[in-house]
């Protein structure tokens, strides 16, 4: 009997995970725990062999999405109108399209330099009467890439593997303005070292994200307080669109009405000055944060920040010896202004400075 051919699922592939820049070392973690294969660091993000079923690389956490390459070695874009290529290529979105639920993709976006030229405009038209999926010049559910090979020489197509980004969280129902990026949430509460016996505080909780991502860690007790009477309602919204139990109070994060020393984690997405916040607030909230989180955290907790403020933030943390700085990580983040340079702080409360508080 003739052997089956294996799906495309079954056979050794290479794939692209897109990165946060500064979050590569988080996510080659989180890849080795799928493939045993080390990822390498390309300019499009972490390449890595895989030869296992596709849909565990739609749960990592630490990642923006995964692209699958489905052509390689291709010496010029006309390549891509090959009978051969065309054919593997419209089964690889076919195979694509079958992880997600029927009508999860409607639109197909090829990006690529020169784009609109006749060759890529016939692969479009191609592309779009073999799948019915509907040519669009922005966003796009299934997203190509057309570009250079790692080694240069060739060129190669890639395909995300999800309609949205994995960034993108289907819990997220209820959006803010400067809402924390889901992808660096999954990092920072893992920088908490999680431990089922927590008890997690996140001040100033906007819609909720920090806390979201930290239940994907398993149990902790989980509050959140926010001035915002409209962030506590959106991440009320949120919580219970992610099936997650987080107790949310309408607090000021500089007068927490909780026991001393009764957070072992406590994290915060402070406002950088720009789409939330001022800076002349920024100076008053801070070294107001770092105290009131000092007097809450039970010795060797750890405060995992992130702020764009670095220079006023790493002021007053010369003046809060309660903490002791142990990593700090830059961070590039896309924005609709451009990229924004935020970093992750992780501070450990100095055991010998709460006993003496």
């Amino acid at each position: 009997m003739r052997a089956r051919r294996p799906t495309p699922a079954a056979r050794l592939a290479d794939f692209e995970a897109e990165v946060i820049p500064g979050l590569e070392p988080f996510a080659a973690r989180e890849l080795a725990t799928l493939t045993p294969s080390p990822a390498v660091l390309s300019d499009a993000g972490l390449r890595f062999p895989y030869a296992g079923p596709w849909p565990p690389l739609l749960t990592l956490r630490t990642i923006v999405a995964v692209h699958a390459v489905v052509a390689t070695g291709l010496p010029r874009p006309s390549a891509l109108l090959d009978d051969g290529t065309l054919k593997r290529l419209t089964g690889a979105i076919g195979h694509i399209r079958s992880l997600h639920p029927a009508g999860a993709f409607g639109t197909l976006r090829l990006g690529a330099a020169g784009q609109d030229s006749p060759t890529f405009r016939g692969v479009r038209e191609r592309l779009t009467r073999a799948t019915g999926l509907r040519d669009v010049a922005e966003g796009g559910d299934l997203l190509l890439r057309f570009k250079r090979s790692p080694a240069g020489d060739r060129f190669e197509l890639t395909a995300r593997l999800s309609p949205r980004p994995l960034s993108a969280r289907p819990w997220r129902v209820c959006n803010l303005r400067g809402a924390l990026n889901a992808t660096v949430a999954s990092v920072m509460a893992g920088l908490t070292r999680p431990a089922p016996e927590d008890t997690y505080l996140n001040l100033a909780c906007g819609s909720g994200t920090l806390l979201i991502e930290r239940a994907a860690f398993g149990s902790a007790h989980l509050i959140g307080c926010d001035l915002d009477a409209e962030a506590l309602a959106c991440a009320t919204t949120n919580a219970a669109a992610a099936g997650v139990d987080v107790e949310l109070h309408q607090w000021d994060a500089g007068a927490v009405p909780r026991p001393d020393g009764s957070a072992s984690a406590i994290v915060a997405d402070l406002p950088f000055g720009q789409l939330v916040g001022s800076h002349a607030n920024n100076e008053r909230l801070y070294p107001g944060v770092l105290a009131e989180a000092a007097r809450l955290a039970a010795p060797d907790a750890r405060f995992v920040v992130i702020t764009q403020q670095v220079n006023l933030f790493e002021r007053c943390l010369r003046a809060a010896p309660a903490w002791v700085p142990e990593q700090q990580i830059r961070l590039e983040l896309p924005a609709n202004a451009g990229t924004l340079k935020p970093w992750i702080y992780v501070l450990r409360r100095a055991a010998e400075q709460a006993s003496a508080d």
